[in-house]
């Protein structure tokens, strides 16, 4: 078995991490199976990942994943990425992620 190309895998390892001093320990196992999952190539970890960094504030962490998966056609990460562009003060940039996001489908674009 190739544990670097099957997902389940890389999702169940996360359960071997241990907490750090976050509020919820959970969340810093779903951080780890995300991160596993980005690092192989999983769009949709990517996007998530990038999402969860967003909102933590941690817009350097975030950008090149939502980058890269807005690079892969998730309109998520698109909007995502607007957002972040926008608190960074790069509004027009934002604007046209949101045309993006909007045009692919994405509610709150």
């Amino acid at each position: 078995m190739d544990v670097m190309g099957d997902k389940a895998t890389l999702w169940e390892t996360g359960r071997f991490v241990q907490p750090s001093d976050r509020d919820e320990p959970g969340e810093a196992v779903e951080e780890a199976r995300r991160r596993l999952a980005a690092e192989a190539g999983d769009v949709e970890a990517m996007s998530a990942l990038g999402a969860m960094l967003l909102r933590r504030g941690d817009l350097d962490g975030a950008e090149p994943l939502l980058r890269a998966a807005t690079g892969e056609g998730d309109r998520a990460a698109a909007n995502n990425l607007g957002v972040l562009l926008h608190q960074r003060g790069y509004a027009d940039e934002a604007a046209g992620w949101w045309r993006v996001a909007a045009v692919a489908g994405s509610a709150p674009a």
